[in-house]
């Protein structure tokens, strides 16, 4: 083998060395860039002028509501799910006109924040694992409290696909 082809052969080494190299470096970019994705959107959803504002005005209505909310979870085993609808269905309805518009905007707000969660998810452009670290359990309950107000949106506004992505970022990734 002459020093020539020894060079050649070196030179073809180092190439394929930096274009493992190079990959390697595109692939850990990506996954960061997924994770930090994933991230804004966790920031997203505290923050005021965002998520943070319906999260609020949705924690407001459980506080105003504590007494017989905490009525109906004293009951033995609990309450059937069918009942234990209409009953926050009810508290919804007896809400003063404006703050139920701003309840059903909260709820659309929410719906919409997780729809993104999931499509952010779907599209791979965010980190699966750290969005359902941190969202399963406030969007699993989320989709169970809020069935009635979502489902009066959709109808109200024609919005059939609202709260799809919640639903499929429920039933697909968050456990229980």
């Amino acid at each position: 083998m002459s020093i020539r082809d020894k060079i050649e052969m070196g030179s073809w080494i180092a190439t394929i060395a930096a274009l493992l190299f190079t990959a390697g470096q595109i692939y850990q970019w990506r996954e960061d860039r997924k994770a930090d994705l994933s991230l804004e959107m966790v920031a997203r959803f505290s923050d005021l002028e965002y998520a943070g504002s319906a999260r609020r005005e949705l924690a407001q209505f459980w506080w105003q509501n504590s007494d017989a909310l905490a009525k109906v979870t004293a009951i033995k085993g609990g309450i059937p799910p069918a009942q234990r609808q209409k009953f926050l269905d009810l508290l919804f309805q007896k809400r003063p006109p404006v703050k139920r518009q701003e309840q059903f905007a909260a709820v659309s707000e929410m719906a919409n924040f997780f729809d993104q969660v999931e499509l952010c998810i779907a599209t791979k452009r965010c980190d699966a694992q750290i969005a359902t670290d941190y969202f399963c359990g406030y969007a699993a309950n989320f989709a169970d409290l809020y069935q009635g107000p979502l489902t009066q949106v959709r109808e109200t506004f024609g919005t059939s696909g609202l709260g799809s992505g919640l639903q499929n970022f429920v039933e697909a990734r968050c456990d229980d």
